[in-house]
């Protein structure tokens, strides 16, 4: 080795620990799934095996023996585990290894990193330990979670870490500059309206409803169960993303915390935020209660457990949902609900504004007066109205459209109508403007492929719908 590389690695920081119990909470729902069915197969047996056989105490020696040695074995199989598991912090990136007969490295560049949050599942949090998950962009892939620390240590290695993303390289506690606390952007929401509001879904009634069959009918029980199974996890999503949600505005980051089983601290940078959605419930609205979800660059959909919510308001009133709103733009709440087609005179920089005409109230009976589209080319911004049920307002930074779909069935062929859809980076929400005017819909297509793409990662790679001809590829 040369003298030089020698250096280099004498000067590379050496890996931290995670905390010794590590490896068992990582795994700790199947140790209790295991324990759960040695308890369901052997109590009985043991408990004849104890009446019939004359057990004395030698016998139970041996057997609380071979348990506590089982223990043993179990804990000193995971510190094989741990010694191999380890972190470390450097001036240009982030570096995890882990692994015994397989060693791997997972390593994420600062200016790659997107997010930097606190998560504290349900098992780890019992002991008052905590995870940082690093948000890195190129997928869940590029992610990584360093896990798990003391709740305190996890908190100052998270200022770390941002601390050096803005070039920063603190040496201790002591050099960390505390942000002044801002104030709430929504304040915690309480126990109860969480309650209520998954409480009051078509997926809580529904479930609730196909429960109570077998209580008026024939139908078992045994077919009762996989169906409302399936629904469950949306309720308790609900539930747990809304539990003690709160936020705050920081610059240009904001904080959330939520969580009931698993507590997460999750920043979300407003300038990685491509799409932003105002929505309210049917069963909502006697409440006054609406919903804000936004689309955001690096945490893929929400289905991902892994990457925290996409919820910047769970269920909140309309000033908190006007206030999350203002606060991340690129519109303003009244902007946002206003008139469904703002005309293109009134509003100069508006270039194109359509609404569903009235033929599509054949393939859109309910909500075809509600479905519109209006971009304005002097703000970058596109915004798409739909839903009479279920009111949805959306609104998304022209530049971050990633492709143009234009789509038209058989049905919306012969009624000269067709759908635009607006493909975005994987997230929450989805953009499509409905049932357009086919000539509308072409308007739309040629206004937006003028657009001013982000400079990043440019391609030339333009692709044709072979159909109607009206299609753009990724670029």
């Amino acid at each position: 080795m040369t003298q030089p590389a020698q250096d280099q690695k004498q000067h590379q920081p050496q890996y931290r620990r995670v905390h010794r119990l590590t490896p068992l909470l990582r795994v700790w729902t199947t140790l209790l799934a295991l324990l759960a069915i040695a308890v369901f197969n052997f109590t009985m047996p043991i408990y004849h095996w104890l009446e019939e056989e004359d057990v004395g105490l030698t016998d139970a020696a041996w057997a609380l023996g071979a348990a506590v040695l089982a223990l043993i074995v179990i804990f000193g199989v995971s510190q094989l585990w741990w010694a191999r598991t380890g972190f470390r912090v450097d001036d240009e990136e982030i570096e995890m290894r882990r692994g015994v007969l397989t060693t791997q490295i997972r390593t994420a560049r600062y200016d790659r990193v997107q997010a930097v949050d606190i998560v504290e599942p349900f098992a780890p949090r019992l002991f008052g330990l905590a995870g940082v998950r690093i948000e890195a962009a190129g997928g869940a892939q590029a992610n990584i979670e360093i896990a798990f620390l003391p709740r305190g240590e996890a908190e100052s290695l998270r200022k770390e870490i941002l601390a050096r993303m803005h070039g920063q390289a603190p040496l201790d506690d002591a050099t960390f500059t505390v942000p002044t606390a801002s104030p709430d952007l929504v304040a915690p929401i309480p126990i109860k309206r969480s309650l209520a509001a998954a409480a009051l879904q078509f997926s809580t009634l529904f479930t609730l409803a196909w429960a109570s069959i077998p209580i008026w009918s024939g139908l078992t029980i045994a077919a009762v169960v996989p169906v409302v199974v399936s629904f469950l996890p949306q309720i308790w999503r609900t539930i747990d993303q809304s539990w003690r949600f709160n936020s705050s505005l920081d610059g240009d980051v904001v904080n959330l915390t939520f969580g009931l089983a698993n507590r997460r601290r999750q920043a979300v940078p407003l300038d990685r935020i491509h799409a932003v959605q105002l929505k309210q419930s049917m069963l909502w609205r006697p409440f006054g209660w609406w919903q804000v979800t936004v689309t955001v660059a690096g945490y893929g959909s929400e289905m991902n457990k892994a990457s925290g919510t996409s919820k910047l308001l769970p269920v909140g009133t309309y000033e908190q949902a006007a206030r999350v709103v203002n606060a991340i733009g690129p519109l303003t709440a009244a902007e946002l609900t206003g008139p469904a087609v703002p005309t293109v005179p009134t509003v100069p920089t508006v270039t194109v504004s359509a609404r569903s005409p009235r033929q599509a109230r054949w393939v859109s009976p309910v909500d075809w007066r509600q479905q519109s589209v209006a971009v304005d080319s002097g703000r970058g911004v596109a915004r798409v109205t739909f839903g009479r049920l279920t009111r949805r307002f959306q609104a998304v930074k022209i530049p971050h459209i990633q492709e143009l779909t234009y789509r038209q069935g058989p049905w919306q062929r012969r009624l000269g109508l067709a759908h635009v859809r607006f493909d975005l980076v994987p997230g929450a929400v989805k953009v499509t403007a409905r049932d357009l005017d086919d000539a509308q819909a072409r308007t739309l297509v040629d206004a937006l492929r003028a657009r001013t793409l982000p400079a990043l990662e440019p391609t030339d790679v333009i692709g044709e719908d072979a159909v109607d001809g009206v299609a753009e590829g990724r670029r």
